[in-house]
């Protein structure tokens, strides 16, 4: 049988002005059951204090877990996008698997275990578990994503599964980005994703989604719907809401492009993903007159 725990794990954490969940996103990392290889923390130019409660919070990690690989990288002037510091982590990273923890997120203890067992088949390339979702101040919203994800009422995420990325695509994928959050997700460290994240930087606000599909195209997904990871979702800001919906809407018709001509969708998928395209188009119109 497979030894999960010599699988290294590398853990990115990319940061940018959340110094009120920086600490217990730290220790909710190195607390995990399974043990980690490797801490990478990038801050994107916080403004708020976070760079110093980081080197602190560190400083005691060190102490305590002297055999962790630790890393802390701060850029002298914000990316502007997300995909900007994945992208940095996995050239950084030296472990065998990546696992992108978000600042303001949070994970149980046994998420990493449980995540990893999909890495049993060796196929795998995606492991991810159900999200519960959690609000600013850590008050559970949503036991899960599944409602969200699933908005045909498939039944798809109606238990665990293991099958081809392919197949995971063509079924919902195609739809929409069916992974809600990135800090759920271990992926293998392969050299050929470092230029996937490379042409998702062309995205604004799709560039996740256009990731995991590169990524599946190369094996298969693990979801385990225990959820064990708990994705912070923030009050809307309305600061350049109308730019990013019209985005949105206009990068969800590119992905919907590329599905159509890459992959075979049945007849029930194509009509789906015109749907849920008017579904984004008309909440973009909503938001204009709001």
């Amino acid at each position: 049988m497979t030894t999960l725990s010599s699988k290294k794990v590398s853990v990115i954490v990319p940061n940018y002005n959340y110094v009120r969940y920086i600490e217990k996103r730290i220790d909710s990392i190195v607390k995990q059951t399974y043990p980690i290889y490797e801490l990478i923390i990038l801050d994107d130019a916080s403004t708020d204090g976070s760079a110093e409660v980081i080197e602190k919070k560190l400083a005691e990690v060190k102490a305590k877990y002297p055999e962790l690989k630790v890393q802390f990288v701060r850029n002298e002037e914000n990316s502007g996008k997300a995909m900007a510091a994945w992208k940095k982590g996995w050239e950084l990273a030296t472990g065998d698997y990546i696992w992108i923890a978000e600042a303001d997120d949070l994970s149980g203890r046994k998420f990493l275990e449980e995540v990893m067992e999909g890495f049993r088949d060796p196929k795998v390339v995606l492991s991810y578990t159900e999200s519960m979702v959690i609000n600013g101040a850590g008050l559970l919203v949503a036991p899960n994503f599944r409602w969200s994800r699933d908005k045909e009422k498939t039944g798809h995420y109606k238990k665990s599964y293991i099958k081809g990325g392919r197949q995971e695509i063509e079924e919902i994928m195609a739809i929409r980005c069916t992974i809600p959050n990135v800090s759920a997700v271990v992926m293998k460290k392969k050299e050929i994703f470092l230029g996937y994240l490379e042409e998702a930087l062309q995205f604004n606000q799709v560039g996740d989604w256009y990731f995991y599909v590169r990524v599946l195209g190369n094996g298969k997904i693990s979801y385990n719907r225990k959820a064990l990871n708990k994705f912070r979702v923030h009050s809307d800001s309305k600061t350049g809401q109308a730019k990013k919906d019209w985005w949105h809407y206009q990068e969800i018709l590119d992905m919907h492009r590329m599905f159509a001509i890459r992959y075979n969708l049945t007849e029930p998928v194509v009509k789906n993903m015109k749907l849920e395209e008017l579904r984004v188009k008309q909440r973009m119109e909503r938001s204009k007159h709001k």
